[in-house]
């Protein structure tokens, strides 16, 4: 019980300290986590493991939604929508499918996002520090 209590502790400290660029970041790192879990539960038939992880990577997801800036954001902010909305719709069918292949495509989109908002935080630690707070609403909790 220890070194869970311990790991869960670091994490709502690193959740608590971040930026929010940072917080973005870390709502992607969850997410793919989730869902490498997820394939690795649905491999093994262990269906209802799987879809109570589908379904946090769903809701950190929603919150990503939910924190585009449509106004500021414009073209970025819609094309991310319309990921962010092909993401949920695969989730969303995951459990009509036998094979994991879906798995590790939704992983590939949502690396690809966290590797450009990496990039964003490389070249600009100036970012605006309301962007991200709607994004740890709830999703820390069911970690």
């Amino acid at each position: 019980m220890a070194p869970k209590y311990a790991a869960n502790s670091y994490q709502k400290t690193a959740i608590e300290t971040a930026d929010p660029l940072q917080l973005i970041i870390l709502c992607y790192d969850a997410a793919i986590r989730d869902l490498r879990e997820a394939r690795e539960l649905h491999e093994n038939h262990q269906m209802d493991e799987a879809y109570r992880k589908i379904r946090h990577a769903q809701d950190i997801i929603t919150e990503l939604m939910v924190g585009l800036d449509h106004e500021r954001g414009g073209d970025i902010a819609r094309n991310l929508n319309r990921l962010y909305n092909f993401v949920l719709r695969q989730l969303i069918g995951i459990n009509s499918r036998e094979g994991t292949n879906i798995y590790q495509d939704l992983i590939k989109i949502l690396s690809n996002l966290k590797e450009a908002w990496e990039g964003i935080r490389l070249t600009s630690p100036q970012f605006p520090s309301a962007e991200a707070q709607p994004m740890v609403r709830n999703w820390q909790a069911s970690a």
